[in-house]
């Protein structure tokens, strides 16, 4: 009877074990706004490949599209309106986190989209700026900061989220940045999320595109 308990307890963690390493697989779709532009996109995450696809506001017409290999860092930009297709160098520079960012968790909680999610502010005051983040309690988005170390974007969504110690796995569904006033400078919200089985056609060159170099 021991042995048996041990046997079952090994196979439920081995089976928790792979559901957590197997991870998001699907598509996010989000908006981004600076409060002069507006910009719409898609991710599309499986295993190691995250497609990001960039749309024209209010539709599903593609301008362009970069694969991400989470695993070796590659990246490979695609032009929908030429049908060509080039290799994105990775930045020398080591991006990530700000320095003298104070991190402040609330103690407010909401569901977004259906995924739980918890309040945390990320204030620079330096900067004279404060990036308040709705991030999900679900850990299971491994992929997203990995993606963002690869992408290192310079933008305070990315820099402030990286510097949130142990945010681990999570999601942000909502931030918005604001002066320490409250004078609102820009939001990112997930429009939509689907947990859904994607084609591996979706992260592989389209057939007719040529390649150009830099």
């Amino acid at each position: 009877m021991r042995i048996q308990k041990l046997l079952a307890a090994g196979l439920l963690t081995i089976a928790s074990t792979g559901l957590f390493a197997q991870g998001f697989e699907g598509s996010i779709y989000f908006t981004k706004s600076n409060m002069v532009d507006v910009t719409q996109y898609a991710y599309h995450v499986k295993g190691n490949m995250v497609r990001i696809d960039e749309m024209v506001e209010g539709s599903d017409k593609l301008v362009a599209t970069l694969l991400v290999n989470l695993e070796n860092g590659e990246m490979t930009a695609l032009s929908h309106e030429r049908n060509l297709y080039m290799n994105r160098p990775n930045k020398d520079d080591k991006g990530g986190a700000i320095v003298g960012a104070e991190v402040i968790d609330g103690q407010l909680k909401r569901a977004i989209h259906g995924v739980n999610c918890s309040q945390v502010r990320v204030k620079n005051k330096a900067a004279d700026r404060e990036v308040m983040y709705w991030v999900s309690d679900d850990a299971s988005y491994a992929f997203f900061p990995k993606l963002l170390n690869i992408l290192k974007r310079k933008d305070n969504f990315s820099t402030y989220y990286l510097s949130i110690p142990n945010v681990g796995n999570k999601l942000p569904m909502m931030a918005q940045e604001n002066t320490l006033l409250r004078d609102k400078k820009g939001f990112l919200q997930v429009d939509k999320l689907e947990k859904k089985k994607l084609d591996d056609s979706l992260f592989k060159i389209p057939a007719g595109f040529e390649k150009v170099e830099r």
